[in-house]
């Protein structure tokens, strides 16, 4: 009995049971040195990314390293301009083909709303059976169902849109189009799929894949097939709900999938509370905050019977809604809460954590991004080390003539009130060196960091200015966000959050 427990224990990881190991490998001599990290997105509601293994290149171009999974899903890695990703499936070994190296310029770097160009990773020794070929096929023989001069303006809108280029359909193909929704769009090429007779575009291209079996694939071209009638007007939203998602398997990997659903209930909250059995909605949210009294009106709606499908739309729009002004923000916090506690789906446990730490990691009173950079010596300083102590935390660069002037001023506030906080400027230089030498030659004390091991710092505090600064308490949560500069009176602010604390 006790071998049999350890055995089930054995074969439990993140994914599940009975998961599997996937080998990441290849040779690539012009990345030697070159770390690279795989990822995938830990959901598709929020797009977290989830670290699945790490590997250095060797001198000799080889690398690998292996994760494990129990079901199909879509990895990625950064490198440069590239987002290069791949569909890997339990139990299979990868020997990939990395694009030409093409690292980001420092405007690109600089540039938050910066878009990666999407890389379909080359495999060795493919054939035309792998899930890999068969989905770029798929997708390149989709891009042109109907009319190919319509598809081809359908593709400049959407590139203009996702401010991406695409060189090779072979090897480069949209994967932006798994997330996003095209928006501007969509009545254009409505009007125009409309003289077309969608079931038989469709005929034409599932014909080509009878013989594909792959429960992934055949899911992703079932919901990329009721996406097109989704956008042709040919069936309506609330039938493709009844349709595609109230009684089906809920496919939380697969990105056709999510992309539809997230389109398909996009704004409900919105639309079903302008009726009058849905209109509670926002008594529910904003003043009951109550999970079970949101359950019950939202079971109104038909398309909405199913409970676990229920939960998973009330988590789409909590996340949605926390960037628009419908709701109290603390209202949506507590019933995300309730939900995470009251669910039986696992996954929505996951997915109510994933929303929780994105839209407060920047709230007042939560804990910010946590971070361990390299200072100018090259030691590893982490955020968490600081707990503890006040810290007036900035985000620069030694080439800002912005940052420069306030360099001073941060020097001086630390010179007079070091024993009351700590100062720490995280900087994004070209290099470590070029940092290292910068703070040499002024002779500052000031704690700098260098962001090269741990890039996206930047994204994760929303930095779309130099400079940015964050005032962190003792307890190791956000007191000031964001904070004045040293030129706006921060002293003053500071000062004051710190006698609140009785700290002064």
């Amino acid at each position: 009995m006790l071998k049999k427990f350890l055995l089930l224990i054995l074969l439990v990881s993140p994914y599940g049971l009975f998961a599997e190991k996937v080998i990441i490998n290849g040779n690539a001599p012009d990345y030697k040195g070159v770390s690279i990290t795989f990822l995938t997105f830990s959901d598709q509601i929020t797009y977290t990314e989830k670290e699945l293994c790490k590997t250095k290149v060797d001198d000799n171009g080889n690398f690998t390293c292996s994760f494990e999974t129990n079901e199909t899903i879509y990895i990625f890695t950064h490198l440069g301009v590239y987002e290069a990703f791949l569909f890997v499936e339990p139990g299979k070994t990868y020997d990939l083909i990395l694009p030409e190296i093409k690292e980001k310029t420092l405007a690109e770097k600089l540039n938050p709303y910066f878009k990666p160009t999407l890389y379909h990773l080359g495999l060795n020794d493919i054939d035309e059976n792998e899930l890999n070929y068969q989905l770029a096929y798929f997708d390149e023989i989709y891009s042109l169902m109907g009319s190919k001069d319509l598809f081809s303006i359908y593709d400049k809108i959407r590139q203009v849109q996702d401010d991406s280029k695409f060189n090779d359909v072979d090897t480069i193909y949209s994967t932006e189009s798994y997330r996003k929704i095209v928006n501007n769009s969509t009545s254009f090429i409505s009007k125009n799929l409309k003289k077309i007779d969608v079931t038989t575009e469709i005929q034409k291209v599932d014909s080509l894949f009878l013989n594909v079996d792959n429960k992934f694939f055949n899911d992703f071209k079932q919901y990329k097939f009721a996406q097109y009638k989704s956008v042709s007007a040919n069936q309506k939203m609330k039938s493709i709900s009844n349709t595609y998602y109230l009684n089906n398997e809920i496919l939380y990997q697969n990105p056709a999938y999510m992309e539809l659903f997230n389109q398909v209930y996009d704004e409900y909250f919105l639309y079903f509370g302008r009726t009058e059995s849905g209109k509670q909605i926002f008594n529910d949210i904003g003043k009951l905050k109550s999970i079970s009294s949101l359950k019950k009106t939202l079971g109104n709606d038909s398309i909405l019977s199913n409970d676990t499908l229920k939960e998973l739309v009330i988590l789409k729009c909590l996340h949605d809604e926390f960037y628009n002004d419908k709701f109290s923000r603390s209202a949506m916090l507590t019933v995300l809460d309730s939900l995470s506690m009251q669910t039986t789906v696992d996954e929505h446990k996951h997915i109510a954590k994933n929303i929780k730490d994105k839209v407060t990691k920047l709230m007042l009173g939560y804990e910010p991004p946590t971070f361990e950079l390299h200072d100018k010596d090259s030691n590893l300083v982490s955020l968490d080390s600081y707990k503890g102590k006040y810290v007036y935390l900035g985000f620069c660069t030694t080439t800002s003539y912005a940052c420069i002037k306030e360099f001073a001023m941060l020097e001086n506030l630390y010179k007079n009130h070091k024993d009351h906080f700590e100062i720490i400027i995280i900087s994004m230089d070209e290099s470590l060196p070029q940092m290292k030498r910068f703070i040499e030659m002024k002779n500052y004390s000031v704690k700098f960091l260098y962001y090269g091991n741990q890039p996206d710092v930047f994204k994760d505090y929303d930095i779309r200015a130099f400079p940015t600064y964050y005032f962190i308490d003792k307890e190791g949560k956000l007191a000031i966000t964001p904070a004045p500069s040293p030129d706006q009176n921060s002293e003053f602010a500071i000062f004051k959050i710190m006698r609140a604390n009785g700290d002064i």
